[in-house]
């Protein structure tokens, strides 16, 4: 502290006559610095920056005769017009006599610091009335501060206000200083203003020096926020989770169509609404995509609280804090329910629920591009059921509608991944389309398939391989690269079929290129 005194002394012996300093400061506030200045030199001049809430330091700043007050963030150019009335000032100083410089020093300092602050400045009598308003003040509500000398303070709030702000007037004479208390106006020409005020009692005791700040948009913006929060939250089935997948928050509408209420979703993960029909596959290949902090997106089956089941379209984006450190994600659905009800009765066969022949044609040669583009290796099987025009001769047709839903539900039994396809051909007749890993997983998923019909024991005693319902198969599995084009596919899978067929039904015949 002695070292800054005599560095201020010589300074400002030498060259130092204009400060800007904040009137804020860890070792020594703006104040204490103005009052060392000015017992060193009365002839400095100083400018003060400030924050809004530092307002209460207003009266002090005046009492010490600084020369300028300016809000926060700096205008460069409101300072340098300053600095400029500072200089004239000073020039002028030299030339009048010390009792002139006084007066014109104390009318300038009071006329710059008012007039330059971004907030309205008034001063008012203990009673509210006007004897002073800058031009902020005047632009806030509209009045000349002619006009505003006829009025009271208080004839400017609303009426519900009126009231509180007289007590507000008679707590300062007490407490000397009231910040950021918020009242609604009138303006002059009838619009309502919001107004965050702060009051300070004058160092002569008998004046109010009242800063204004209008606040109408702050508030308005802030509402309309809360109001498209509610909006969102009543109608986007939204939620959030920590890095552990543990539910951090949900919207009414997650509520609403979980049949969850919050409090038994916060802390829960998903799986809460997990519908058994989902394959573990998609779900490891979700937490993969957003553990590298990818968006994923893509349709999910869930279940709600009664067990109805209902489909949305999700997107969930990882979530990361000012600092860049992820700490949850953020899920956005939307209800594809309908849309998926409309969508299933033109791909699904209503009898078996397998996927019907028009489904087939059109994912037939999608399924076989995308394996291509991996180099995959594909299976593609077609099953008959043996001897199954006598089966409906011997039993009628409604035992051979529940003969083929029991075939269908063995083989979706044995069928476990994303990317198997059950498809009803046609009639008694079924194809499957799948990626395996090998020829030989393959083979013995087909096997498989035609032994479990068998162990049925649908009785079917025209049948001349078996006393039950049998089936046949044939089965191509080959790189997706070595396939032409999927009718000469679905060409060689029939040929296979009809071996197996001729070969004594009840068995797989197959064809494997594992190039």
């Amino acid at each position: 502290m002695l070292k800054m005194k005599q560095w201020l002394e010589k300074s400002l012996r030498n060259f130092l006559r204009i400060i800007v300093s904040d009137i804020k400061m860890p070792r020594m506030d703006g104040i204490e610095l103005a009052k060392e200045i000015f017992a060193l030199n009365n002839e400095s001049h100083i400018i003060f920056t400030t924050a809004f809430t530092d307002m209460k330091y207003l009266q002090d700043a005046i009492q010490i005769h600084g020369d300028g007050y300016i809000v926060k963030p700096v205008d460069l150019s409101l300072l340098e017009n300053l600095l400029i009335k500072v200089i004239r000032i000073e020039s002028l100083q030299r030339q009048l006599d010390m009792k002139t410089q006084y007066e014109l020093k104390k009318k300038a300092e009071l006329e710059t610091i008012l007039a330059t602050t971004l907030d309205g400045i008034s001063i008012l009598d203990l009673s509210g009335n006007f004897s002073y308003a800058n031009n902020a003040f005047s632009d806030m509500f509209g009045y000349s501060l002619k006009e505003l000398k006829q009025k009271n303070v208080i004839d400017l709030t609303i009426q519900e206000d009126k009231e509180p702000f007289q007590n507000i007037i008679k707590k300062v004479v007490s407490e000397k200083f009231i910040e950021h208390f918020q009242i609604k106006c009138i303006s002059k020409d009838q619009k309502r203003v919001i107004i965050s005020l702060s009051l300070a009692l004058m160092p002569d005791q008998n004046r109010i020096l009242l800063s204004t700040k209008d606040v109408t948009k702050e508030i308005y913006s802030h509402r309309k926020i809360l109001e498209y929060v509610e909006i969102i939250d009543e109608n986007v089935i939204t939620s959030s989770t920590d890095l552990m997948g543990n539910i951090t928050y949900a919207s009414e509408a997650f509520c609403k169509i979980s049949g969850y209420t919050k409090n038994e979703l916060i802390g829960q993960k998903h799986s809460i609404v997990r519908s058994p029909d989902v394959k573990e596959e998609l779900y490891e290949e979700l937490w993969e995509s957003v553990i590298k902090n990818n968006v994923w997106s893509g349709e999910i089956k869930n279940k709600n609280k009664n067990g109805d089941e209902y489909w949305v379209f999700v997107k969930i984006y990882p979530v990361f804090d000012d600092e860049g450190i992820k700490t949850g994600y953020t899920s956005i659905r939307h209800d594809i329910t309908n849309l998926k009800k409309v969508e299933e009765l033109s791909i699904i066969d209503g009898l078996t629920q397998a996927y019907n022949r028009y489904y087939f044609n059109q994912i037939f040669n999608t399924f076989i591009q995308s394996a291509k583009r991996n180099d995959e290796l594909i299976a593609f099987a077609i099953f008959d059921i043996d001897f199954f025009k006598q089966f409906n001769d011997t039993y009628g047709h409604q035992k051979g509608d529940y003969a083929i839903q029991a075939v269908v539900k063995s083989m979706k039994e044995s069928l476990h991944r994303s990317d198997d396809y059950l498809f009803r051909l046609g009639g008694e007749e079924f194809g499957i389309l799948f990626k395996p890993k090998s020829n030989e997983s393959a083979v013995k998923l087909a096997n498989k398939l035609v032994e479990e019909i068998e162990k049925l024991q649908i009785e079917h005693k025209e049948n001349k391989t078996s006393d039950y319902v049998t089936i046949s198969a044939g089965l191509m599995c080959k790189r997706a690269t070595e396939v032409q084009n999927e009718d000469i596919l679905y060409k060689e899978t029939d040929e296979l079929l009809y071996k197996a067929k001729h070969n004594g039904r009840n068995r797989v015949v197959y064809n494997t290129m594992e190039g």
